[in-house]
């Protein structure tokens, strides 16, 4: 796992877990963003060293990655915690997509060290009890069913504040990705501030 560390060189951690691609460059570039914010960011990557840029070849990568990558975001999310750089004993965590999916299924086991979770896209079942969950959804989605969205957006605003569901008109899957074609720039810019804000708590 990579660790990219803040200007003071200490501070909260926030693990950053990637989508369907692999650890590519937009997502250390978020990652690095996190980091001059103040967090101390944890990259782990669960395709040893697989990116694309392909559908086709990323659910190949998926499948073959399904089963592992929740026991390796439990010990990516235990080993950041446990860094010297990180000056909290509990983490925000960032999933995109596939890594949102497994992180939202790991809200479930409770001795896991993450405090607050961010999603982009990503839907799954919440068990009754949860860290606060910030979900960004595509207005115009087609890998995530409106169902599915509808769901969990209806159980974050049960639960009440800090959780809470943003869907930004006008954009598609991966709007936050700056190297798809469907980023959007703005929406992405208010994502991330409203990402920064909510783990900062």
């Amino acid at each position: 796992m990579d660790i990219l560390l803040p200007p003071a060189g200490r501070g909260p951690g926030v693990l950053v877990a990637h989508p369907w691609w692999g650890l590519n460059q937009t997502l250390r570039d978020y990652g690095a963003a996190l980091a001059r914010e103040g967090f101390v960011v944890g990259l782990p990557d669960l395709f040893a060293g697989e990116v694309t840029t392909s559908i086709e070849v990323a659910q190949k990568q998926i499948r073959q990655h399904w089963k592992a990558a929740g026991p390796a975001l439990a010990a990516a999310l235990t080993g950041l915690a446990a860094h010297n750089a990180v000056t909290a004993p509990t983490l925000g965590a960032v999933g995109f997509s596939f890594g949102g999916y497994h992180l939202l299924a790991a809200l479930k086991t409770r001795r896991l060290p993450m405090a607050r979770l961010v999603t982009y896209y990503a839907t799954h079942a919440l068990p009754k009890r949860h860290a606060p969950v910030l979900a960004h959804f595509a207005a115009d989605d087609d890998f995530e069913s409106a169902a599915d969205i509808e769901a969990l957006a209806a159980a974050l605003k049960a639960a009440g504040p800090p959780n809470a569901s943003y869907s930004y008109a006008r954009t598609k899957h991966w709007f936050a990705e700056s190297d798809r074609p469907e980023y959007d720039a703005a929406a992405a810019k208010l994502a991330f501030t409203r990402t920064v804000a909510f783990l900062r708590g």
